[in-house]
């Protein structure tokens, strides 16, 4: 039978202080939320000065990642390229984040873990410090 892999607490709690230096060495703020494979919210930061919807984006950008195995933008250029809709996906039209900064994360060997999602920059930014936080601890943001 397989086995599932998940991320850790411990290992959420590593992403989250990546994360959050990337966040303060470039003078900026945000809501960083870290789930674990089923959804689950293990970590999670609001920062002094964000946006009060900016927490709620941030969790549901990183349930999206997880249950996807798939970046938020990746998602939202396929649904708008006709190539699925977020009903098949399961996702619930009115929840669906359509925006930038919902990251996978994986491990060295491609088995899905978690999800990051990072909310209050512009949606490039919010991918950046994502992305960047997943790799300084050495986990991965695409499949193996």
């Amino acid at each position: 039978m397989g086995q599932m892999h998940t991320l850790t607490s411990d290992e959420a709690q590593g992403i989250l202080a990546a994360a959050i230096q990337t966040l303060k060495a470039q003078f900026k703020v945000a809501a960083v939320s870290i789930v674990n494979r089923d959804g689950t919210e293990i970590a999670k930061v609001v920062m002094d000065g964000v946006k009060s919807a900016s927490a709620n984006v941030a969790t549901l950008k990183a349930k999206q990642a997880a249950w996807r195995g798939k970046s938020t933008a990746e998602t939202r250029d396929e649904i708008g390229a006709g190539k699925i809709t977020a009903e098949v996906l399961g996702i619930d039209p009115k929840q669906l984040v359509p925006w930038a900064g919902g990251m996978p994360i994986y491990d060295k060997e491609g088995n899905l873990l978690g999800g990051i999602g990072v909310s209050n920059l512009a949606q490039e930014e919010d991918e950046m410090v994502a992305k960047s936080a997943v790799c300084k601890e050495g986990f991965k943001v695409v499949k193996a």
